[in-house]
Parts: C-alpha cells; sequence; structure tokens
C-alpha cells in the first residue's frame, strides 16, 4: 500500500464496513478501527449498545458467511478540492488467537482514547480482522 494512502487512513476517525449477507444484499455499518502494518484492519465488538444482544451481530454472521469485505474511509469538505476516499477490498474473520486480540485492543487502544479510559471494550472482546488485498483511491486522499 503506497504511504500515501496509509496516512489518509490513519487520519480518519471512522470507516465503514460493508459485508454481505447470506441472501446477498449489502450490509454497511460505521467503525472504528486500527490500521497494523500496511494490510490488516482491526475492528472490535465494543459495549457501546446494539440492538440486540441476544443474537449474533448481523456484521458477524455475514463475515461467516461469506469473508470478503469493503472498508471506506472517506473525507468530505466543504471546499470539493479536498474531497477524497480509499476503498479496500479484503478477507474478513474473526480473531482467534488470544495474542493477536491482545496486540490489536492495545492498537484500538492507542488510537481511541474512548477504549483506554471509558471501558467500551469489553475483556477479551471480539474482533474482526480485515486482511486487505486491494485498494481503490480517488480525489485528495
Amino acid at each position: 500500500m503506497l504511504k500515501k494512502v496509509e496516512e489518509f487512513i490513519l487520519s480518519c476517525d471512522v470507516a465503514r464496513l460493508s459485508t454481505v449477507t447470506p441472501a446477498g444484499l449489502p450490509h454497511s455499518i460505521p467503525i472504528c478501527f486500527a490500521l497494523s502494518g500496511l494490510d490488516i484492519i482491526y475492528t472490535p465488538i465494543d459495549s457501546k449498545p446494539k440492538s440486540s444482544s441476544k443474537k449474533t451481530l448481523i456484521r458477524i454472521n455475514n463475515i461467516i458467511n461469506n469473508d470478503e469485505v469493503v472498508v471506506l474511509f472517506d473525507r468530505y469538505s466543504e471546499d470539493w478540492n479536498e474531497l477524497g476516499y480509499v476503498m479496500v477490498k479484503g478477507k474478513a474473520s474473526i480473531v482467534q488467537n488470544h495474542y493477536e486480540n491482545l496486540d490489536a485492543v492495545t492498537l484500538l487502544e492507542g488510537k481511541y482514547r474512548q477504549y483506554r479510559e471509558e471501558n467500551y471494550l469489553p475483556p477479551d472482546p471480539t474482533v474482526i480482522k480485515v486482511k486487505i488485498y486491494d485498494y481503490t483511491s480517488w480525489g485528495n486522499f
């Protein structure tokens, strides 16, 4: 990945994760994320309220059924010369390795004060890993 693309991604506070439902329908949500190296994105299932805690989250179910995902990083500005985005394609999975999970949590806590100070991450949270295999960029990224 180009340094300029990496810098753009790191400048973003949030991104959008798009998965595909078992019926083939798109499903997109905003996410908090951390970038590891140039080819891994981590996003947690944190403690912010969800519409239902009694069932598997849609994004998790979608990833289990189809690991192809898109993560979109974008910037909007009233000055349209500043518009830009980076769209990455990747293979998603749920982190199973305890040590990788700890590393992901460390990265996420380093990026978001709320994860460090306000207990938005449960102990041993579920973390989604996206292994990037392609990207597209546009505009002033």
